[in-house]
């Protein structure tokens, strides 16, 4: 069901406008659904979208020697494209799927270059958006490259816990730079090391 309160909420929250300016912008974006296990960009595919995800699970991702390797995850209230690709309007061999039922809004490159055009300041927004989103994408590389597998995961749980409770623990794996097995391995030394600081607590039962 389509929810403008959320879309103009979201907006409201991040750059000021008229009612008449709000009234135009929202009359640009488009509500859409997709069912788990739908692409919403396809593999060399240019992006003609951003997103508001209202509901679910979204997940970035690319294919290296027929492996997939998690790159990002997007849950509600998340504004998301596949950015690079959006905004040069180039192909892209990155994947964005509906990892859950979804519900969101998009908007095209055409309709935001029109809001631009006639409300420059709405470009603020967008640009907050990438700069959190590229800020996000650099953590996570320095955590990649000079982070242990044990501070990655941690870093990765405090930052991001939607990700650790909602998102499979192989899809966590290749996110993280690391094997499945190797991840595993990793909770287990994490949850033995609390229970022995806890003995009374059952390590089977401790939380991810």
């Amino acid at each position: 069901m389509k929810n403008d309160n959320v879309l103009v909420s979201f907006i409201n929250d991040n750059v000021l406008l008229t009612e008449e300016e709000l009234a135009f912008v929202i009359n640009l974006f488009e509500y859409i659904s997709y069912q788990k296990g739908q692409q919403i960009k396809g593999i060399d595919e240019v992006c003609a979208y951003t997103y508001l995800l209202l509901d679910g699970v979204v997940r970035q991702f690319q294919i290296f020697n027929n492996k997939e390797v998690s790159q990002q995850f997007f849950f509600p209230i998340d504004f998301f494209s596949e950015y690079q690709s959006f905004t040069k309007q180039t192909t892209s061999t990155k994947i964005l799927e509906a990892k859950t039922d979804v519900k969101l809004y998009q908007i095209s490159y055409a309709n935001l270059q029109l809001i631009y055009d006639r409300i420059p300041r709405f470009q603020n927004l967008t640009i907050k958006m990438l700069e959190e989103n590229l800020n996000f994408i650099m953590e996570l590389n320095s955590m990649i490259v000079n982070d242990s597998p044990v501070e990655r995961y941690l870093k990765l749980k405090e930052i991001r816990p939607e990700v650790i409770q909602e998102i499979p623990q192989y899809m966590i794996a290749t996110f993280l730079g690391m094997t499945a097995e190797a991840l595993s391995r990793l909770k287990g030394r994490l949850a033995r090391a609390r229970f022995e600081q806890d003995p009374k607590k059952d390590p089977k039962k401790l939380p991810n």
